[in-house]
């Protein structure tokens, strides 16, 4: 699609801003604002959010990483362990960075002894309007790729610098089909924190929602690299998902009171 916004010539060098890395500062901003903006309207003191953000940008960038080395393309990476720290050249997963922002948060809280479950409940509506802005990155660098399709809305990787390996026939948007999948989940969320019932809900309806449709959607990605199990039944976000789903449902019933908290 558009690797680069722009590409502009000055004195002979290029300048190209990535348009994955352009629209991922631009996830995190928007994700910052929207939950900074959610915790003065709870009066909550927004320093802790300043703090938690932090401790997710830093723990999230580790954690995808980490989780694409150790179980998209392991054997490349014991081939060429050089690699492993070239983050500009893109490999990272979602829910790496979901499993080890939600630790990292977890630490956090419990350090500075405020209530977890009430701070993910914040978090989370934020996290998917980044998600959404963040998945539009992926399509116009050519990740996520989808699997061929006839459907007339299929899109045609052309550009040579386009991390996709499939160029030049209609794919699924997997792409857009998650960041769109992403923003009706964010606008489900906010609908329902106007009713939150118990500190936990948006979090666990959270891990519901994302896991189902990440479920779906990876039945129709192409970027077959990116790791399976049971013989190439399921993809591991796929066995991720697989094992969200128990927990969502574990925490619903476990942490619902009949009473209303202030959203």
């Amino acid at each position: 699609m558009r690797p680069y916004l722009i590409d502009w010539v000055f004195h002979g060098h290029h300048f190209q801003p990535p348009s994955y890395g352009v629209l991922l500062a631009l996830a995190f901003t928007v994700a910052y604002i929207e939950a900074i903006r959610r915790t003065v309207r709870l009066e909550e003191d927004p320093r802790h959010m300043e703090w938690i953000f932090l401790i997710i940008l830093v723990s999230s960038i580790f954690g995808s990483r980490a989780f694409h080395v150790a179980f998209e393309d392991l054997g490349y990476y014991l081939i060429h362990p050089d690699k492993i720290l070239a983050v500009w050249e893109g490999g990272y997963t979602f829910y790496g960075a979901m499993i080890a922002a939600i630790f990292a948060l977890y630490l956090y809280c419990c350090a500075r002894g405020i209530d977890f479950l009430h701070y993910t409940d914040i978090v989370a509506p934020a996290t998917m309007l980044g998600l959404a802005i963040g998945r539009i990155g992926c399509f116009l660098a050519g990740c996520c790729w989808g699997k061929p399709t006839e459907m007339p809305w299929g899109v045609v990787f052309t550009h040579p610098h386009a991390f996709s390996s499939t160029k030049g026939i209609p794919l699924h948007p997997t792409q857009l089909y998650e960041s769109a999948a992403a923003f009706t989940l964010y606008l489900y969320l906010c609908f329902r924190f106007k009713n939150r019932e118990y500190p936990g809900q948006i979090f666990f309806h959270t891990l519901l929602g994302y896991a189902a449709f990440r479920f779906v959607i990876e039945f129709f990605r192409g970027d077959d690299y990116r790791g399976f199990v049971f013989n190439g039944v399921f993809s591991y976000s796929q066995l991720v998902s697989l094992t969200l789903v128990p927990f969502g449902i574990l925490g619903i019933l476990l942490y619902a009171r009949p009473r209303r908290v202030h959203g």
